[in-house]
């Protein structure tokens, strides 16, 4: 019973110590203005926060479309800037590649110049005809038939290397070793391969004259061309083929001075004049009737040994150098 008199005192006092709480704290709301009567009803009124939303209606937020669109959202602002780096990166590749594009025309042009200047230097080096004393061949090959294999044993060719073979056609001259003059057997193109050399001369048609003119000239050429690609700073001087004596040339319907002089003029339109000339020994051992004079040979088709010395001489007498042209 005790118990329950002294709950019941303190549950009075609870409520009596709420009730005059709420009636100072509403005298104090009632007084500020917070609590007011609005449309026969107790209403609690805060003016900062409606004043904060009156400004936000009288001054919308940056983020707001000013016609009233919906607010933009973060996973919208992400989209924006996801777009613009991917315009940025495309605006950026497009900047490479016109630098890219203005530095590969750079390297053309400077390329186009730099040939268009070596192309102008040549054409200021003049080529120019002339004798020249036996070590002009220290850097000279010269290929060819059994008339070379003369000029190689019985004349003074220095220090130049030698690729010939008697017999040797335009249709074999890839295919054979040959002895050089260190004694070694190479191909033709090993030969071309091992150095540059500075002259290169060359003299093949005289056993090729039974074979079909069109082909052994196309053959010609290609050898010619071969020669040129593997030795492009050589000056070659292509030779025109030893004519035959009269006697020989009328019986032979094959070997003729007319067809020696038919191929001799298909070779010679091979030359330019500024890195391939033309050499014709003719002028040298001819008659006065387009013939090998019968003084110099006992077989009709070769100069006698003795006469391979004024050979290289003539050869060297037209040696080529090339002067500065101003």
């Amino acid at each position: 019973m005790k118990r329950r008199r002294q709950k019941r005192r303190q549950e009075r006092y609870s409520f009596t110590v709420f009730l005059a709480v709420s009636m100072i704290l509403g005298a104090a709301g009632w007084a500020s203005g917070v609590i007011q009567k609005e449309d026969g009803r107790i209403a609690l009124h805060v003016p900062m926060l409606i004043d904060q939303v009156q400004a936000e209606e009288e001054h919308p937020s940056e983020e707001t479309d000013p016609e009233g669109a919906e607010t933009v959202t973060a996973e919208e602002e992400m989209d924006e800037k996801e777009e613009s780096a991917s315009f940025e990166g495309t605006e950026t590749d497009a900047e490479t590649k016109e630098e890219s594009a203005s530095f590969e025309e750079t390297e053309t042009e400077t390329e186009t110049k730099d040939e268009a200047e070596e192309a102008e230097e040549e054409e200021m080096r003049e080529p120019v005809m002339g004798a020249a004393d036996l070590s002009y061949f220290d850097d000279a090959l010269f290929i060819g038939d059994s008339r070379t294999v003369g000029l190689c044993e019985y004349g003074n060719l220095g220090n130049a290397e030698v690729v010939a073979d008697s017999g040797m056609n335009v249709y074999k001259i890839f295919e054979k070793e040959f002895v050089t003059v260190s004694g070694e057997k190479k191909q033709l193109e090993t030969v071309l391969l091992e150095r540059q050399f500075g002259k290169i001369y060359l003299m093949l048609g005289i056993n090729e004259l039974g074979y079909d003119f069109d082909r052994t000239v196309s053959k010609y050429a290609e050898l010619l061309t071969r020669v040129r690609e593997l030795q492009p700073e050589a000056v070659i001087f292509l030779e025109a083929n030893l004519h035959i004596t009269g006697a020989k040339s009328e019986d032979s319907p094959v070997y003729t001075n007319e067809n020696i002089n038919r191929f001799n003029q298909a070779v010679k339109q091979m030359t330019d004049g500024q890195r391939v000339f033309w050499l014709d020994v003719n002028e040298l051992f001819d008659d006065g009737n387009g013939n090998l004079a019968e003084e110099y040979t006992v077989d009709h088709a070769h100069v006698l040994g003795k006469y391979y010395t004024d050979w290289v001489d003539w050869i060297l007498e037209h040696a080529v150098t090339f002067a500065d042209f101003n």
